[in-house]
């Protein structure tokens, strides 16, 4: 829900919502009043990186002489590269190791850089200098780092000579890390810092000319756009390391690296920011580059800009780890620069794949494999639900699970009989299951009353077709809470909902037959906050759920978890990461024995967003769901 229509909404008064608008009007305020319900899950398209393009290939390293951290590259007068960073795992780290290329393929090491100045013996290089960065400027080659003592230092060189002596200046800030020098069209040096200090430099680059200042996004930005539960971060800052700066035109690209834990995992992505002047207003931050790492940004030959790949291995979702890529960058249809759509920079079976049904927008998919050898599948539709009276839950058949056809509406809120009066009421996250035992299909699915909260009905094929029609085992909602999920086991059926309440069903399916019990994990906490789900394989249950890691919704990801036990009551396993962007879906076998996790892209880095797709999961082994690389998810 858009800001403007949040104040338009909360600017009605009951008077006006009485008068009878025109049908148009009439849409319009039950779509918002609607959405009103859901404020606290804004869209993340503003917020996203680019979808990969169907020809998208993987980011590949262009340097791997040695492993290497803190990568920073520019281009040479003549056309060349010249790369610098801190040297890591192997080899000597000392002084400011410099390596050339012609193509940005063959790298030729020039060794540590031939530095002197104060505090510096000639030609010493014992110095292991920090986080090194590399900026050329006419005919000048500038190595900005941070000596033994921490203090900032810049070192001038001759760019036609890259082996050749540096003078370093005197110390230019005390306590400095990730030192970085800017040198804009007019020859103004700037010297930046951390996640984003900034102070311009003297003539000649030997002091400060102004007392230094913190970089971050315009704050009046936030009384239009506030961000949401956890994006506190988006306020403060564009980074927390790594500070640099490039041109574009007339703006001002301030770039800098954050660990965001996205994935659960140590993510470090780059972000950037834009401003009109290096000191400012800046845009609000902006992802850029997933697990790029700090690196720096560099002008290509045909003029579009591209961002140094330098991930730690850390990232257990990076393409490589202590080696260079480049991604090139490009700018979205809002003017926001990001990474292009040619280029994948995520090492996991959900970057490679595509969504399966782009007919209209989906969520909270769930796919059962029916008793006719068709797969089934129903989700959220139309935003958040469809809302009452229109709409209902929607159906689509497969027999390959890549072709998916429409076959309609199999349940209407007419079909309800429940009055909701005044309320505005939205429906979501429906669950379809084929029970074998019962020969049929069960319908579950959440619905939102505003002012009262959701409950969740469960409904019946009285055909034993999945296309119904279907009838509410009971006379009204069948649980309060969300998510409803109904399970099959040996011994019967049982319905899991509200984050793993979990209950056996009686004979009638009308209720339950034994206690309500929780399913958490092994130190007490659920496996995932919402949206669970179970499957069993191999005698063990798997019990899944959605969790969001990082900046919630601004940056993070929405990610499927997973615990295992062998008992269906638990304890399970200590949570773990399942399917990267996966979030609520649903996991199920096909008929070759494969398994596959439903998945809707609900996270600004998700290959889509808001579509059903499908991930390929393995169970290699009793007690682990393992999600393929990005080569074993092509098909």
């Amino acid at each position: 829900m858009t800001v403007q229509m949040k104040s338009w909404i909360t600017g009605l008064s009951l008077a006006a919502l009485s008068l009878a608008p025109s049908a148009d009007a009439q849409q319009k305020l039950k779509a918002a009043v609607a959405d009103d319900i859901f404020a606290d899950h804004p869209s993340m398209d503003k917020n996203a990186t680019v979808m990969p393009a169907p020809d998208a290939k993987p980011v590949g390293p262009v340097f791997s002489e040695r492993p290497i951290g803190d990568a920073s590259i520019a281009r040479l007068p003549g056309g060349g590269w010249i790369l610098t960073g801190k040297s890591l795992r192997s080899g000597a780290r000392h002084g400011v190791e410099l390596w050339t290329s012609s193509d940005a393929k063959k790298w030729t090491r020039i060794g540590p850089a031939k530095i002197s100045g104060e505090g510096i013996a000639p030609g010493d290089v014992s110095e292991r200098y920090l986080a090194p960065s590399v900026t050329v400027a006419g005919d000048k080659l500038y190595l900005a780092f941070s000596d033994k003592a921490g203090c900032a230092r810049v070192a001038t060189g001759r760019a036609a000579q890259p082996g050749g002596a540096f003078k370093a200046s005197p110390c230019l800030v005390e306590d400095a890390s990730d030192v970085s020098l800017f040198v804009d069209e007019d020859g103004t040096g700037y010297l930046l810092w951390g996640g984003g200090y900034i102070a311009k430099l003297a003539p000649g680059f030997g002091r400060l000319a102004e007392a230094p200042r913190f970089l971050k996004p315009d704050q009046a930005l936030f009384a239009k756009h506030p961000p949401v539960g956890k994006d506190w971060p988006v306020r403060t800052r564009v980074g927390t390391r790594g500070a640099t700066m490039v041109r574009d035109g007339d703006r001002y690209v301030l770039a800098a690296s954050e660990v965001t834990g996205r994935m659960r995992t140590a993510t470090e992505d780059l972000f950037v920011a834009e401003a009109p002047t290096p000191y400012g207003p800046f845009t609000m931050r902006a992802l850029a580059v997933p697990h790029a790492g700090r690196g720096s940004i560099v002008r290509l030959d045909d003029g579009e800009l591209a961002a140094a790949y330098n991930p730690k291995c850390d990232d257990g979702f990076a393409m490589f780890c202590e080696q260079v890529g480049l991604v090139p960058l490009e700018r979205s249809p809002d003017g926001r620069l990001r990474q292009a759509a040619s280029v994948i920079t995520e090492d996991s079976a959900v970057a490679a794949r595509k969504a399966l049904v782009t007919s209209e927008t989906m969520r909270d998919p769930s796919v059962t494999l029916g008793g006719d050898g068709f797969y089934y599948l129903v989700g959220t539709l139309d935003g958040y639900g469809y809302h009452k009276p229109d709409g209902g839950v929607k159906l689509w058949r497969s027999s390959d699970l890549k072709q998916w056809d429409e076959v309609g509406f199999i349940w209407k809120w007419e079909d309800m009989g429940h009055d909701f009066g005044r309320n505005i009421a939205e429906l979501w996250a429906p669950e379809i299951m084929w029970s074998a035992r019962d020969k049929t299909y069960y319908l579950a699915f959440s619905v939102m009353e505003k002012g009262v909260g959701g409950k969740t009905w469960l409904y019946r094929s009285k055909t034993g077709k999945a296309d119904g029609p279907y009838e509410n085992v009971t006379k009204s909602f069948f649980v309060k809470g969300i998510d409803g999920f109904p399970f099959e086991d040996d011994d019967g059926l049982y319905f899991l909902w509200g984050g793993g309440n979990i209950a056996k069903l009686n004979a009638a399916r009308s209720g339950f037959e034994g206690p309500v019990r929780q399913l958490v994990d092994a130190d007490g906490d659920h496996v995932g906050y919402e949206g669970n789900g179970l499957i069993k394989a191999n005698g063990v249950y798997f019990l899944t759920g959605a969790e969001w890691h990082g900046p919630l919704r601004t940056h993070g990801t929405y990610d499927m978890m997973y615990g295992t036990s062998k008992n269906l009551f638990g304890p399970y396993t200590q949570r773990r990461m399942g399917a990267p962007h996966g979030g609520h879906g649903t996991a199920f076998r096909d008929k070759e024995g494969r398994y596959w996790y439903t998945m809707f892209g609900n996270d600004p880095t998700a290959p889509w967003r808001m579509q059903f797709g499908l991930v390929p999961i393995d169970i290699g082994d009793a007690e682990s769901i393992g999600i393929p690389r990005i080569d074993a998810a092509r098909d």
